[in-house]
């Protein structure tokens, strides 16, 4: 789907299928445990509304995130206008406490992205998706300094929390 897209529902389907995970993971990350579905759908129903506008100037990965982020954040932002003050204040803070020594890859990595604002998660995630600081700069407007910068100062939060 580099280039020019045609735009068919068959070629939507194949790029749903090839990004449901991260489509999946961006939701678990911004969405409370009951509202995963709801958020993937409305990142779905997001991407088919602007599929017929995606020309392929950007890679797809891009795209598929900047329309992800976006409707990730107007759910947090809709959430955050729904919650009570009380639910607020009980809030507690992120654990501090280290992944368990027998703990999966995974578990390391869910848990270091728990800890992580929502900025620094989605950046680590492009990040690890293979994006580069430019394109990344391209779907969060930020400088592409800037991104490079949070990155290395994340593997170094990183190395300092679980690598003894």
């Amino acid at each position: 789907m580099d280039g020019q897209a045609s735009n068919s529902p068959l070629e939507f389907k194949d790029l749903v299928r090839e990004h449901s995970g991260r489509i999946r993971q961006i939701a678990r990350r911004f969405a409370a445990n009951g509202a995963v579905d709801d958020l993937v759908q409305d990142i779905l129903t997001r991407l088919w509304r602007s599929y017929a506008r995606f020309r392929g100037d950007s890679k797809v990965e891009s795209w598929v995130y900047r329309v992800a982020l976006n409707a990730a954040m107007t759910h947090l932002s809709d959430a955050a206008k729904v919650r009570s003050l009380h639910a607020a204040m009980c809030a507690q803070p992120a654990a501090t406490v280290e992944a368990p020594g027998g703990a999966s890859p995974l578990d390391i990595l869910s848990d270091f992205l728990s800890r992580l604002g929502a900025v620094d998660a989605s950046i680590l995630m492009m990040y690890m998706d293979g994006l580069t600081a430019d394109e990344i700069s391209g779907v969060l407007g930020i400088t592409s300094n800037a991104i490079n910068v949070r990155i290395s100062r994340m593997k170094q939060k990183f190395n300092d929390a679980y690598v003894e």
